[in-house]
């Protein structure tokens, strides 16, 4: 039976409150509220945008249906007006603790907590902190989340509640950053752990410049005050992609799910498979991102730009080139901004350029591989202005390009390498592998081809289900992009049970074995019968139609470490990689053995 946690304090204090809120339609309907506990919470999954999995769920409180307090800005804000704000945001925090409790999720649990309610002589400490004792939820698993209904006039008591909470264990997150009254100073004072950003300023950061301009200072601000990113209302997948470029941690919006009566992890919008754009962003370069651009010398005076800016009113920035060496970038907005002071134009109309432009813009070889040009983008976190990046070969000013291009390229390209996915895992097929390897040779780098197959997979397939066999593989699917990085290494399915790793992490590939396996023997007993688990493995026919044992299924996974100059083509790299795996396959199952292409003859 479901314990409430429900204080003695609490119902003497609502018993004193019965006679003022008498006095009112709206008063007795929060009487009614209270002493019944007639509140529901619903529950709004936070996503790990580099996990791609649940990471936590907001707990958001409802009134009653059909009443006029249904909607919980308007129920707390009329709680305040009768005085009982403390008692209605404790009773939510309370309701949703203990429906979280009931569907025993291990996720974090944000809960909201009123400024206002914070701030009230009558807040009672430690209350929630008893009400998690009391149903066995650790504090380390609730997120307590500052909402601000009205401005912060006592900072110094502010802060002080907030350290209570944190003393306690409870990790803090800032509701709402641009929405509330002083965010930025609540930001500074508190030092958070998470920062919500509200969704005026997220929608539509796929097109509006000054919004993706304010997100990526924020994630700047962020990266150096060590807070995570909680970017709220995220409705559709073109915003998702640019937050994803920008380096947010978590996202929230109606794409994943919208609130739930029942926290769940399954998520409304399905992430493509990765893999794909990574074998096609291997293979493009920069170079397709290439326009030509004017170009200014860093000696023009600020007027001819200013007056060239004017004229060409399509036109964001200019490149500053001496000899053929890009030194700089001058950006419209920065330029107008500076000439709109008082006396601006006068003082800098006839300097020259260098004095005023951006002399540390993005500069990248137009023989750079997309994946390494989008993971420029996302470590550097908002430190770079602007949409634009200038674009140089061989040391020598090329053109310029758009991030917002990149990520249409990138997208094109994922659509267009869909066709080769193989429909079972959703991973890319023989035609994607053989261009990817053969990229990475092209490149004449060193990378890691690792041959994954399943041992014992037919038997199974037989004995069980084509259906059930089918599970098994998009299982392996799931373990391998578990210990790849999606933006660098590649995945791809073969065919059957065979799959295939290719990667430029080449100290790496121990951990990546290693953490297959592991995952690999945890998972597969699942699939088995209770009899046949106990037994390790299952009676079945074998290819002599003859009865035999065969032991669960393991993975036997063949490392081929290429060195740079040994193969010129993808299927003499292929056969090698072949032998690998039977070299690992001799070994018994679930074992990994390595060839080392330097060593070959």
């Amino acid at each position: 039976m479901l314990q409430h946690c429900q204080t003695k304090d609490l119902v003497q204090l609502n018993e004193h409150l019965r006679v003022e809120l008498q006095d009112s339609i709206l008063g007795r309907e929060l009487y009614s509220i209270l002493s019944l506990r007639n509140l529901s919470p619903v529950f709004q999954p936070i996503v790990d945008i580099k996990k791609r999995e649940v990471f936590a769920y907001e707990a958001l409180i409802r009134g009653p249906e059909n009443s006029p307090l249904h909607s919980p800005l308007h129920l707390f804000h009329v709680a305040e007006e009768h005085g009982c704000l403390f008692e209605m945001d404790w009773l939510a925090r309370q309701i949703a603790i203990e429906k979280y409790q009931q569907y025993g999720s291990p996720e974090f649990l944000f809960i909201n907590v009123t400024v206002n309610a914070l701030m009230q002589g009558g807040h009672q400490s430690g209350v929630t902190l008893d009400c998690l004792k009391l149903l066995g939820i650790s504090v380390e698993q609730v997120v307590i989340e500052i909402t601000e209904l009205q401005p912060v006039e006592d900072y110094s008591l502010f802060v002080e509640s907030i350290n209570h909470y944190r003393e306690m264990g409870f990790k803090v997150a800032i509701d709402d950053l641009g929405g509330g009254y002083n965010g930025l100073r609540i930001w500074s004072e508190v030092k958070p752990d998470f920062v919500k950003i509200d969704k005026p300023f997220v929608s539509g950061v796929a097109v509006d410049i000054d919004k993706r301009r304010f997100m990526e200072t924020i994630c700047a601000l962020a990266k150096g005050l060590n807070t995570k990113i909680v970017a709220e209302g995220v409705e559709d997948e073109a915003t998702l992609k640019v937050l994803e470029v920008m380096g947010v941690d978590y996202i929230q919006g109606y794409l994943f799910k919208k609130p739930q009566a029942v926290p769940t992890l399954s998520l409304d919008y399905e992430w493509p498979i990765e893999t794909d754009a990574v074998m096609i962003k291997t293979a493009e370069t920069v170079e397709c991102l290439v326009h030509d651009c004017e170009s200014f010398h860093p000696d023009s005076e600020v007027g001819l730009v200013t007056e060239y800016l004017l004229k060409e009113t399509q036109i964001d920035f200019l490149p500053v080139v001496a000899h053929k060496k890009i030194v700089g970038i001058v950006w419209r907005r920065d330029l107008m901004d500076l000439l709109a002071r008082r006396f601006g134009r006068d003082l800098y109309h006839r300097k020259s350029i260098a004095t005023i432009m951006d002399k540390d813009p993005v500069v990248v070889d137009i023989n750079m591989p997309l994946v390494e040009l989008s993971r420029l983008i996302t470590d550097e976190q908002g430190h770079h202005k602007g949409d634009a990046f200038v674009i140089s070969e061989k040391g020598e000013f090329r053109g310029c390009g758009r991030f917002m291009d990149l990520l249409r390229v990138m997208t094109n390209l994922k659509m267009e390498s869909a066709q080769y996915a193989n429909p079972l895992s959703g991973l890319p097929g023989n035609v994607p592998i053989q261009k990817t390897i053969q990229s990475f040779l092209n490149q004449q780098i060193p990378f890691v081809v690792i041959y994954v197959d399943i041992d014992n997979f037919k038997p199974y397939n037989d004995y069980y289900s084509f259906d059930q066999g089918d599970d098994i593989i998009r299982a392996m699917s799931d373990i391998l992009m578990h210990h790849i990085q999606p933006d660098v290494d590649f995945i791809g399915h073969i065919g059957g049970d065979d799959f295939i790793i290719v990667s430029p992490r080449v100290s790496d590939y121990e951990e990546i074995c290693e953490g297959v396996l592991t995952e690999f023997r945890k998972e597969i007993g699942q699939f088995y019968l209770p009899e046949d688990r106990l037994r390790r493995g299952l009676q079945a026919l074998n290819r002599e139609g003859q009865s035999a044992f065969f032991s669960m299924m393991s993975l036997s996974l063949g490392v081929l470490l290429v060195k740079e100059g040994v193969f010129s083509h993808q299927q003499k790299l292929a056969c090698h990689a072949t032998l690998a795996k039977k070299k690992a396959k001799s070994l018994g199952g679930d074992m990994f053995a390595v060839i080392d292409s330097s060593e070959l003859s």
